[in-house]
């Protein structure tokens, strides 16, 4: 054993000798000493070992998926100014369940795109997940009434982005062809509806093939009616009340059955590729929707010609757009780097970075300055640019509500009884507010 250990010694020193000799024959610049060189070297190796020690690398997690490549852009530009930050991103379209795996995990990133107005993510808030940026300067390039919408307990933890806002697609050119003035009022609509059928144009696409559709059209309109739906539905909930009491109930159930009576012969199987389709192709003259829907119009139809209206309030008061929080950033407290990673929100928050991600992303945006160019939605932006907006029901409705009075729905449609809708909303709702 010892014999092995001295032969590895003797190999070590003739691999030492052999790079004195190497060394050795290396030309040093004229003036230039070997302990000069020796410095030099270790300074460099210095140098290069701080410099890599400084690199700094941020993962930003991304649940809104169409985003990336603008993103990824942003975060190139970011890069540019900032050469010792690299920003790494992470995609997925199952959100929430990523996330609550990497919180059991103690895993979290330092960047993500939240929803700060939806109770899932102010739970996070409230567990100190995220950190609190209150005290932000950056914050001061959205308005105060958009940061209300993202509060916390009186704190905020996201930088709000961007909002999507839900109406009715037009078809300028079918409205124009037949004479028919965009509607304002409720009736109004009903007589447009009445005028496309009688001149053999479907008035309605309805995705009713798919339960989810149905349950954010009813969430949607049912604040369109009562922009605080959820105080009725606590009352409801008490036994203050019954559903069959309800002003927002009755009238949403009249409302859907009717637009639905307008949604051609078989709404019952159409899904969305169907629906879009049809919209796009001008086999229909309106789609009850969102801002996010005019990206699948497009690609349906490159020269499909839509305008998004609001939804007139059917009871006759006034209109409000009902809006969401689409698009909102976030700092992790477990980021080992808080100030790199707030400094990327400072950079989203300048005007032209924000108008770089408005272009490309096609909601309207929060930020100060940016230039909304989306022509399709110019009608929602001037109802949300001068307030007449709510924050939409899902923010403030119990978890899984909104899924479970989807069925009931469906089921009006199938059947028409509005008596056994009505009793299914009232034992919905006293189970899910009492739980």
């Amino acid at each position: 054993m010892k014999r092995k250990w001295m032969a590895g010694l003797l190999t070590a020193a003739v691999v030492m000798g052999l790079a004195g000799c190497s060394s050795g024959n290396k030309t040093e610049p004229a003036g230039t000493t070997a302990g000069e060189a020796a410095a030099e070297t270790t300074k460099e190796a210095a140098d290069q070992k701080e410099a890599e020690q400084e690199k700094v690398e941020l993962e930003l997690f991304l649940s809104k998926t169409e985003i990336q490549p603008v993103m990824e852009e942003l975060a190139k530009k970011f890069e540019e100014e900032n050469p010792n930050i690299k920003i790494n991103i992470t995609v997925t379209s199952d959100g929430r369940t990523v996330l609550q795996t990497r919180l059991s995990t103690n895993e979290m990133p330092d960047l993500l795109n939240t929803y700060p107005a939806e109770q899932f993510y102010k739970d996070m808030f409230r567990e100190g997940i995220m950190i609190d940026i209150s005290d932000q300067e950056f914050l001061n390039q959205v308005s105060q009434e958009s940061r209300d919408m993202t509060v916390c307990d009186g704190k905020y933890y996201a930088l709000p982005y961007s909002v999507s806002a839900f109406g009715i697609y037009c078809n300028s050119r079918l409205f124009e062809q037949q004479g028919i003035e965009l509607p304002t009022t409720y009736e109004e609509l009903i007589a447009a509806c009445d005028k496309f059928q009688a001149a053999g144009i479907q008035p309605m696409v309805s995705i009713d093939k798919e339960l989810g559709n149905i349950a954010q059209r009813f969430e949607r309109l049912v604040g369109v009616i009562n922009n605080d739906s959820n105080s009725e539905f606590e009352k409801i909930a008490k036994g203050e009340i019954k559903a069959e009491d309800s002003v927002a109930l009755n009238t949403i159930a009249d409302v859907m059955y009717k637009l639905y009576g307008y949604s051609g012969d078989d709404s019952l199987g159409v899904d969305s590729n169907i629906g879009y389709a049809a919209m796009a192709n001008e086999e229909a003259a309106m789609m009850l929707c969102g801002t996010w829907g005019l990206t699948t119009l497009r690609n349906n139809n490159p020269d499909v010609d839509v305008v998004l209206i609001p939804f007139p309030n059917p009871t006759g008061e006034k209109t409000n757009v009902p809006i969401n929080v689409d698009c909102s950033f976030s700092v992790c407290t477990n980021t080992k780097h808080p100030e790199e990673a707030t400094k990327f929100l400072e950079f989203l928050s300048r005007t032209e970075n924000a108008q770089t991600y408005c272009d490309a992303d096609g909601n309207p945006n929060l930020i100060k300055g940016v230039e909304y160019k989306v022509s399709e939605h110019e009608q929602i932006n001037a109802a949300i640019q001068s307030g007449d907006t709510f924050l939409t029901a899902v923010n403030f409705w119990p978890n899984s509500l909104r899924e479970e009075l989807r069925t009931p729905v469906q089921q009006l449609f199938i059947d028409g009884d509005k008596e056994e809708f009505l009793q299914s909303c009232d034992t919905a709702i006293k189970s899910f507010y009492n739980q």
